[in-house]
């Protein structure tokens, strides 16, 4: 046999240049800087799960649409409101992001008791995207403009 050969884990005899130990890739600063950014936006009314996948940074983004109420009665009857809200939402980022964004799944949780008094109602969306160094921009003001809009339903509520 010519060559150098080398035993596998597996206890196979493979040529050298098989068991060459590979760096794996780095993210670029590019793409750094861009979960950073994500991480931001993220904070504002939610948070990222994240992966590089170099030349792609994959996020995995999570919202969260709050309501206060008064009483459970109230918040049961927004139910269906905020379900609604978090659909228009989600096709929203869709558009916004030249369908980037996957659709996102949603999930409403009945009234929780506050300690201070009062309920919240809160529907969460989660939602996957993949970006690059070039191909970012759209993704990015879709995702602010929803958060944006996720922090303003949780200060001023639904409008009468």
């Amino acid at each position: 046999m010519r060559g150098v050969w080398e035993r596998s884990e597996a206890g196979r005899l493979l040529p050298s240049w098989l068991m060459a130990k590979r760096e794996p890739l780095q993210p670029s600063l590019k793409l750094q800087s861009l979960l950073r950014e994500f991480q931001q936006i993220a904070t504002m009314a939610g948070f990222l799960n994240h992966g590089f996948d170099p030349p792609q940074l994959r996020l995995q983004f999570t919202l969260y649409g709050r309501v206060r109420v008064p009483t459970e009665a109230e918040g049961i009857a927004l139910m269906p409101r905020l379900q609604a809200w978090s659909e228009k939402l989600g096709e929203k980022m869709r558009e916004e992001s030249s369908a980037a964004i996957l659709p996102p799944q949603i999930m409403a949780s009945p009234p929780q008791l506050l300690p201070d008094g009062g309920f919240i109602v809160i529907s969460t969306l989660t939602f996957t995207t993949k970006v690059t160094d070039q191909g970012y921009f759209k993704v990015k003001t879709a995702l602010l403009a929803a958060y944006q809009e996720a922090v303003r339903l949780r200060e001023e509520g639904f409008k009468a």
